[in-house]
């Protein structure tokens, strides 16, 4: 047996009795919980625009409004955490994205700016450098190899420093 319609009138005078009575306890659990004044607020509202809803499907017992209006506003601040850490999770994800995009796109300039300052150099003076830097060999090793002196090595090794700390200068 269905129970009878209530009027919109008395509808809104208990809806208004249970807001006044409810509201304040509900908002501080919730700003408690979260620790924001607006989203608390918010939380609040949609629990009682729930209430409003489903008002007349209610047994009409305090007990049950009261355990409607709890379990409501605590379901409301879990679905509040779950969609703040999906928009962190998304936030950080881009923020990851962006700064490997930018790192990746900064390695690619600093390679394209690399080979530009070895074109620039004498091939024996790129030669040494890259023997030095690229295959680790000592001065001496590169002097023997090349059949040139310690000093000659030492000579286009201090030119392709400098060349390379003019032409990376900006990425320092």
């Amino acid at each position: 047996m269905k129970k009878p319609s209530l009027s919109r009138r008395t509808k809104e005078t208990q809806f208004s009795a249970l807001f006044e009575k409810h509201y304040t306890k509900l908002y501080n659990y919730a700003y408690k919980v979260l620790k924001t004044k607006n989203v608390s607020e918010e939380l609040v509202q949609e629990t009682f625009i729930k209430l409003w809803a489903h008002f007349e499907d209610m047994n009409g017992s305090q007990r049950s409004i009261e355990s409607f209006l709890i379990v409501t506003l605590k379901n409301k601040i879990i679905d509040d955490f779950r969609k703040n850490e999906v928009r962190d999770k998304h936030t950080n994800l881009y923020t990851q994205n962006t700064n490997f995009q930018t790192e990746l796109d900064t390695q690619w300039e600093i390679s394209k700016q690399v080979d530009l300052i070895y074109r620039s150099l004498e091939p024996t003076v790129a030669e040494t450098f890259r023997l030095s830097r690229d295959k680790g060999l000592t001065y001496k090793e590169i002097s023997t190899k090349k059949n040139i002196s310690v000093k000659t090595v030492e000579l286009h090794i201090s030119k392709g420093l400098k060349a390379f700390r003019e032409g990376l200068k900006e990425y320092l």
